[in-house]
Formats: structure tokens, sequence, C-alpha cells
């Protein structure tokens, strides 16, 4: 029987916190879901299908940026693990069937996580939304957030459809103890009973937690970072937030049975162990005296002691923490470790707190009075929410994607000006995480300091505390000096070096060392199709004009932590991290969203969000989207109204070629930008590519995800680059025909129609080899002519300046010796999330229909 905490995420440039709680019965609980919450899942080697219930503590990007990337994953997976069942079923002509219990007959199929599969998608009425109407059935997710997660959750129906994943959702307060439904926990539960090898099992030993919300609402004004006070013009009006902690609990744990107290009174095995084992007296005759005995549970079970308690608080203002104090719920706990009850099935012991509180609020007295509040022997975690842009600087020690990271690193120590190091500075060899301990104001209050990847244990009790062998440094300077002699090892550095010496007068002319502010640069953010995975994020885009001013061509979850991660490994010593991060997302004045699926827009929440905090509502940017963009940012305002001013929209069905961009004249003054075309092209429903001109490279085309199109070739003819997507490598051309992709012999088709001077390559499979060959032919002179301009292949954290595209494309040689083909990472990827990655990637799955 066993119960622990992993810490997920910390607050830094890339990430939030989030914690995962694994129940004694193996159910998870995620407390909150920002932007990359999927790949940090990958890094811990978890399934991010296998959580049962996500606890939001307040609605904003950094609690749910990630969630709607988590339900699709996780909706796809079970899709795809119930068309397996179907299948099998179909072909052997029977199987386990299980009776809904709900009206009309519907079957229902249940996968090995206790998951239920309803075979009839349309059994309630949805109009497009992921929650559920039928309260009775078993959820393929449970949501407890703040008032306005409904709100949220529907509003993702404009480009989130999975009809058959059911979604519960509860807002405000809630308890989970009073819910009759809890099929999905005690499925899991029996699951473990029967895979036992002893006979004697209590279900009460595989109980999950019960969760009780506690909702606090408070006032919070809104201003943007550099405002002033006496400038009217820049002040929003109060905005009624709600804050939400949690309270986590377990029944009182049974007591061990004393297996040779029971064979000294020859109680036989079997049913009667069980009985007993469930607290009730067996009656037998003795085979030593001949004669009848009774024998009570008392006599041959250990007294049972009280449930586990845990507390996750969030406390972003010290009105909040006045409410909590008066909150009935945390006071049964103050003065005494064990709640008062007069019920014994109520006993818990409150064992651990974690505090997902600012830091300046966290080292009140006030806050912390309270906390000592709750005894000396209760432990605290501190997973510290970033307040301002400023916390984030200061806090950012290290990101919790390491296999991304680690791999710009070693592509850095190839070229460190195309493949900047993303980590400027890095840990000493024994750093503050192997010992967790926090420095505090408060002596006497146990603390811990959250660490990425950091385990503790709350089950059993003997147990209990941090697990040390978690604490291991991801990023000593041993580590990065092991990545670097692999590197040296493969012959990439070598191989570079000579490309590098004869290409001297390109690696002048490209502006070596500090970027001059009249440069452009091209900074890829993600480089990955479909979901985010461990070495390569979903896509986007950093384009900077020569006046500093950028636009973003797709802004995939993660983009914003991505740039602020890249620009801070570019900073000299002398500059200031916050005043850079504010003066570059300030100069992003333009948003360009190619079509609707989610790993095209899913970072826009953080953009507008952070932006809107830094401008304020008097500079808000041009926002090229599809109108389902729209339709959603409308109804997501009224849950998070900070970014009703931060955009401009226009429809890119507006843009079309041989029409006025009605935003033309702004993006002129902005960017320099003489002419911006949206091309459409065949994907999904509202899909495009964009031309661009009068950009810092000149004349820009960017494909979005399509099919080749001839269109598209016609608008960006004689374009200075293309950017083109290549999810299929050559001789996949019906997987990319099916799945309305392109593979890489299409891209430099294209390429060619345009006439194209230079062409990167982006948006591979997740599925598939890192570089993929840029060869249709095996004869070196019919590939020679194929292949007539620079040709390179994205990376994230690449920067392009206009000076250096052709020296990395002639660098993909000595990038192929860090990727050998055999084998390669793709081996770490878990099973369930290959397949998502294949269905996520098929077309229509955002209910689009039709081909442009």
């Amino acid at each position: 029987m066993t119960a622990s905490i992993r810490i997920l995420t910390t607050a830094s440039l890339d990430s939030n916190p989030s914690l995962l709680i694994v129940s004694p019965n193996g159910s998870k609980t995620l407390i909150n879901c920002g932007e990359g919450c999927q790949r940090s899942f990958l890094e811990s080697a978890s399934r991010i299908s296998s959580v049962n219930r996500v606890c939001l503590t307040h609605i904003g990007h950094d609690s749910l940026g990630g969630l709607p990337g988590m339900i699709l994953t996780s909706a796809d997976v079970v899709d795809s693990v119930k068309r397996e069942m179907q299948n099998s079923l179909n072909k052997s002509g029977g199987g386990t069937v299980i009776a809904s219990g709900g009206t009309g007959g519907d079957k229902q199929y249940r996968n090995n996580h206790g998951r239920s599969f309803n075979n009839n998608g349309n059994n309630r009425k949805r109009n497009g939304s992921l929650l559920s109407n039928d309260e009775d059935g078993v959820p393929d997710l449970e949501i407890v957030g703040p008032e306005g997660t409904n709100a949220f959750l529907h509003s993702l129906r404009h480009f989130v459809r999975r009809d058959r994943f059911k979604i519960h959702a509860h807002e405000g307060q809630y308890d989970s103890s009073l819910n009759d439904n809890k099929v999905h926990e005690s499925l899991n539960a029996k699951k473990k009973a029967k895979k036992k090898k002893s006979k004697v099992t209590n279900d009460n030993e595989l109980v999950g937690f019960d969760v009780k919300s506690i909702p606090i609402s408070y006032d919070a004004c809104e201003y943007p970072q550099n405002h002033d006070e006496r400038d009217l013009s820049t002040q929003v009006l109060p905005i009624t937030k709600q804050a939400v902690s949690y309270l986590f609990t377990t029944p009182p744990i049974p007591g061990k049975f004393l297996i040779n107290k029971a064979q000294e009174l020859n109680v036989p095995r079997g049913p009667m162990y069980s009985k007993l084992k469930a607290g009730k007296s067996v009656t037998f005759i003795d085979p030593n005296t001949k004669e009848e005995r009774t024998v009570t549970s008392e006599e041959v079970v250990a007294k049972s002691s009280p449930g586990v308690g845990v507390v996750v608080v969030y406390c972003p203002t010290l009105k909040v923490l006045s409410e909590l104090k008066d909150v009935e719920t945390f006071g049964a706990f103050e003065n005494c470790r064990e709640r008062e009850s007069a019920k014994p099935e109520e006993r818990v012991e409150l064992d651990l707190m974690v505090h997902l509180t600012p830091k300046s609020i966290f080292h009140d007295p006030a806050y912390q009075s309270w906390c000592k509040g709750f005894g000396t022997e209760v432990e605290h975690i501190t997973l510290h929410a970033a307040e301002t842009l400023e916390d984030r600087v200061m806090d950012d020690e290290n990101s919790p994607f390491v296999s991304g990271i680690c791999g710009a690193i070693r592509r850095s120590f190839v070229h460190d000006q195309l493949f900047p190091m993303p980590l400027p500075t890095f840990p000493s060899s024994s750093d503050e995480r192997v010992s967790g301990k926090a420095t505090c104001d408060a002596e006497d209050l146990s603390t811990i300091k959250g660490c990425l990847m950091m385990d503790y244990t709350l089950m059993p009790r003997s147990r209990r505390g941090l697990d040390k062998s978690s604490m291991k440094s991801l990023y000593s300077t041993n580590k990065i000096d092991d990545l670097k002699k692999r590197v040296n090892e493969s012959g990439a550095i070598e191989h570079a070096s000579s490309v590098v010496s004869s290409n001297r007068k390109e690696i002048i002319n490209s502006g070596q060392g500090e970027c001059d502010k009249g440069l452009g640069e091209l900074i890829f953010t993600g480089t990955g199709s479909a979901v985010p995975c461990k070495h390569r994020n979903v896509t986007g885009m950093y384009l900077r004009m020569n006046n500093g001013n950028s636009i973003l061509l797709d802004v995939g979850e993660g983009t914003v932590g991505q740039l602020l991660r890249c620009w801070k490994s570019t900073l000299s010593s002398n500059q200031s991290p916050t005043d850079e991060y504010r003066s570059r997302l300030s100069g992003i004045k333009a948003v360009w969203i190619s079509h609707p699926h989610a790993d095209h827009h899913l970072g826009l929440l953080r953009l507008l969000s952070e932006r809107a905090a830094i401008c304020g509502p008097n500079d808000p940017v041009v926002l090229m989207a599809p109108h389902d963009m729209f339709d959603f940012l409308h109804e997501y305002r009224s849950v998070v109204p900070e970014i009703s001013q931060s955009y401009i929209p226009v429809d890119c069905y507006d843009m079309i070629h041989g029409r006025v961009n009605p935003l033309g004249k702004k993006l002129y003054e902005d960017l320099g930008i003489t002419n911006c075309i949206s091309v459409p092209v065949a994907h999904c429903l509202r899909s495009y590519a964009v031309v661009i001109e009068g950009t810092s490279f000149g004349k820009v085309a960017y494909s979005g995800d399509c099919r080749p199109s001839n269109r598209f070739a016609d608008v960006g003819f004689g374009t200075d680059l293309l950017i083109h997507e290549a999810t299929f490598e050559n001789g996949m051309e019906e997987d990319a025909v099916l799945k309305r992709h392109s593979t890489v012999g299409e891209a430099i088709d294209i390429a060619s129609k345009m006439n194209a001077k230079s062409l990167v390559l982006t948006h591979f499979s997740q599925r598939y080899p890192k570089i993929p060959s840029l060869k249709k032919s095996e004869d070196k002179e019919k590939a020679a002519e194929e292949i007539s301009i620079p040709v390179a292949i994205a990376f994230d954290f690449m920067r392009l300046t206009p000076n250096t595209i052709d020296l990395a494309a002639k660098l993909t040689p000595a990038l192929r010796l860090l990727y050998p083909r055999e084998g390669g990472d793709e081996a770490e990827m878990a099973t369930e999330m290959e397949r998502a990655k294949e269905l996520m990637a098929r077309p229509g799955v955002f209910a689009a229909k039709g081909v442009l």
C-alpha cells in the first residue's frame, strides 16, 4: 500500500508549478496542467493518459495552458485502445462486455486502466462541448477547479472535438466523498486485489484519495507591469478571481493482519483470514481441542491508524490567507495534527502541506504563523508560484524538459551561434536539490524546497518523507562535460570546424557575437508535429525585423517559454534579463496562426496574458488567424478578462491573395512589412499558408501544415526564404496523403516551383528519425540535381540570420553524426504516446470537414 507525490514542474522561464499525487490504488491526480505538462510526463516516464483527475488552483495560462493538449492526447489514447479492443472482440466473436447501466442498452468496454468506452458516441447531447451531461456514468477524466472551469472547457469546442471522451467538471466547492460515483477508482482497486498472490486482501488498502476543494474569492487589480498609477488610461477595473486550495485524505489505514497470531490460534487459512481482516469474527472447530472456537478481529489485527492527509495551498494574496484561516476544514487540524472527529472512519492525520503560494506571501509573518499552527510533525513543501516576470527570472534554475535541453546543448557544441546554449550557466555537480532543504525564516517549520522530479512518500507511514534517490542534479557540470565528450566522439565538432573554416567569409558576414539590433533573426521555438515530445516542442517561430520588432508564425504550446530561455542564453553579463524580456515581448507586434489545430496555437494564452501585463491595453498585438480562434478567445476572455484588449483580430480569410490586408498599414508601421498574404491550403478546414514581404529576410513564405500547393508556389514565387513542413520522410507519400501533410521531397519540389532562394524544413513527425534524408534518389548525380538551393533542417532553439542559412544547410552532415538512424531515442517513447501522435496527425480530428 503505497502513495506518493511527485513534483513535475516548478516555476521557471518555461514552466509553472505542477505535481502528481499517486493514490494507493494507483489512480493519479494532477495539480495544475500548465504548458509543457505532456513533455514533463514523458521526462518522468509516466503516462499522461493514466491521470484520473485534474485539480486546478486558479484559471490562467499557468494552471491550464496544457489542459487542452492533455485532453486531446488522453482522448486519442482511450479511443485507440477502445478500437483495438473492439477489433479483437470482432475477430474472436466474443469478449468481456459490461452493461453501462443506462437507458438504451448501450454497451461499454473497459480497458486495463479501468476506463469505460461507450459504443454510441451520441448517447448524450454535447453540442460539441467536451463536458458530459451524463453525471451518472464513469468519466474518462474528472476536472475540479474554480468558477469558470466549465466555461473554459466549453470554449474548447471550437478546436477540440472528442465526443466519446467523457469529462465531469466540478466548479467551486466540491467534496468527492459525497460523490456516489467512484467506479473509476474501485475498478483499479479490484484489479490490484485480483493480482495479489495472497488471498488476504481488503479494499480499504487500495482506496484512492478523496478530495475536498476550498475556493476563496478575491478581488485582483490588473495593471501593466510598468504602469504609471497617475495614468488612469492604463488601469484595469478590479477583477474577481477564485483561488482554490485542496485537502486530500484517505480513510483510516487498517491494521496489519498478524498471520503468526492467527496461526497460533489455529485459524484455518482461506476465507476466514479475509473476514478477520475485514473486522469480522470467525467461528470454527479447533483442530487441536476439537471444540468450537471464536476468534475476533481484534485478536489478530493490529490497531488501525488515522488516514493520510495532504493539503495543497494556493494563496496568492494576504486577503486570501485571512479567509483560509477561517476555513473549518483546515481549522480541524490546527493545534492538533489529527483531525478531531466523532466518527472513527473519518480519523485523519495531516502529514504534508504543499505550498503553491508566491514566495512573498509564504515568508510573510502571518502566513508563517498560520503554518506553525498545524504542528511540528507536519512537513511543508514549497513550490512557489511566480507572481511576476522578475520572479521567473530570479527563480529560474532548471528546465523540466531535460531531453530537449540536453539535445540543444549538444548542438551548441557544433555551432553556438546557430544553436545557442539554452543554459548560460551550469550548477555545480553537488547543488542544492540534492539535500532538498530550503532556507526558511521559521526555524521550527520543517520545510522542503520543491525540485524537479522530486518524490515524497506518503504511504506507508514508516517510509514517509523525501525520497532522496529522486534528488539528482539534472544539469550538473559533470553531465554537461559528458555531453560534450559524446559530441566530440561522434566527430560532429571536427566536421563542423571544417565546414566553418571553408566558409569563413559567410561567418564574418553573419554578425557573430552579440546580435546587432539592426539585424533580423529567425528563432525556432518548436519543430515537431502533433503532440509535444521530449526532444522537439510543437510548432512556433519568432521572426524579428531590422527595427527590432517581430512577428510570431504559429504559437504552439510552450512558445513563450522557449523564447525566454533562448533569449537568456544570448544575453551579455551587463544586460538585465527582465528588461530584455519586456522589450522583446512588447516588440512582438503581430502573430500568424496557420490553422485551428491545437499544436499551432495553444501558446497564445500565455503570450496574450504576459504581453498584456507588460504593455497594457494601448498596444494590442495584430492577431491573424482563422475565425475559430476568435470564437474561442471571445469565450476565454469571459474567464480571463485580462486579455480582453490584448489583440486586434484579422481573419486569414480576409487576407487571401487578391484582397487588401485590413491591417496592412499597421503591419508596415510596426514591422516594415509591405505585404502579408494568406493562401488557402489542403489540410483541415480553414488552413492557410502565408507570404510576407518586407522582412529582414526579404520575402518569406511559410506553409503551415498542408499538402503540396501549386497555388502557394505561385503566390510565393521568387521568395527569399521558404519555411515548409516536412512531416514525413521520402517514401511515406501514402501516409502524407492520408494525413494531409508533406514529405521532405514534396517540400523541396515546392521550393523548386517557387524558385525559392533557400529552404528550411520543419514540423517533423515525432515518430521518425530526427534528421530525415533530403535525397529522393540513391544516385548521387541525380540527388545533386534535385537540390540546388540551401536546405536547412530546423531544430528547437535554432537561430538563423539572413547570412547564416547557407551555413546551417552545410552543417547538416555534422548534425547527422549526433543522431545515428539506428534505434535512436524513439525507443524511449511510451507506446500510448506513439499511438496518440499518429492519431493526432490524422485529418479531421478537430471535426474539420472537406479539403480546401
